[in-house]
């Protein structure tokens, strides 16, 4: 005959499964992987942050991103990309609504298309938002990431042009007697970049076309007579920045 269990045995023994169930319901299914939470960055610079985000559990899980807190300057605006598709809305004045983006995570993945970006605005210093990914289904299943920014003067050398489109560095070397270098950084692909040089007569010397899928170009100056050029930035065939160009023997 078996053991016989008194009966407060019993009972704890029937709840303790439904605690334990309990417990793996409300579990967290969302994690953050190596995000960048502090970044540095001049005036007039878009600061760029993935929300490399993970599902965890063997469910498809819903997620909604949100505005919790945000310390910005007046001229800062924060706004949110997926893949480069931006919204049109500031959601750092949006808050906690119902209109808050819904996006969708596979069981396992790892999501790395959301994009907050930071306009760093017009003056330097310090700054911070707070975002909140959140589970849909599940109200106490969230993420609170917080970034950090810290705004600098641009240096006066060394910097040719910024903007929502493309960074393009100045020249170097300048003078040059071989091969000229701009680095530089395509952020709107929908948008033509491309540098032209001319000599001080206006006659085109060059005209190369800025790849968005490299960072840098080299334009040879063999050909070149020695003397001052210009070389000018251009998006979609309107003109943006000029600056000074030494070609040497």
């Amino acid at each position: 005959m078996g053991k016989v269990y008194p009966v407060y045995f019993r009972k704890v023994a029937y709840i303790v499964p439904f605690l334990l169930l309990g417990f793996v319901a409300s579990a967290q299914s969302l994690k953050t992987m190596d995000i960048n939470i502090d970044s540095k960055g001049f005036i007039g610079q878009d600061i760029r942050t993935i929300l490399k985000v993970k599902n965890t559990s063997d469910k498809t899980v819903y997620i909604n991103i949100s505005v919790i807190k945000s310390q910005l300057g007046s001229s800062q605006v924060a706004y949110l990309c997926i893949d480069n598709d931006c919204e049109d809305r500031n959601i750092a004045q949006r808050g906690i609504t119902k209109s808050d983006l819904v996006h969708k995570i596979m069981p396992g993945e790892l999501n790395e298309s959301l994009i907050v970006v930071l306009e760093s605005g017009l003056v330097q210093g310090l700054s911070s938002i707070t975002y909140r990914i959140s589970n849909l289904k599940q109200a106490d299943d969230f993420i609170d990431i917080e970034l950090h920014y810290e705004i600098e003067e641009r240096p006066s050398e060394g910097f040719l042009y910024s903007s929502k489109t493309v960074d393009l560095s100045d020249v170097y070397p300048n003078p040059v007697t071989e091969t000229a270098i701009f680095d530089y950084k395509i952020k709107n692909d929908a948008k033509e970049a491309k540098i032209i040089i001319h000599n001080v007569l206006g006659s085109v010397a060059g005209e190369y076309k800025l790849n968005p899928f490299e960072q840098q170009l080299k334009v040879s100056v063999e050909d070149f007579n020695p003397g001052v050029y210009f070389y000018s930035l251009y998006i979609d065939n309107e003109g943006v920045a000029t600056k000074k160009l030494v070609v040497r023997k």
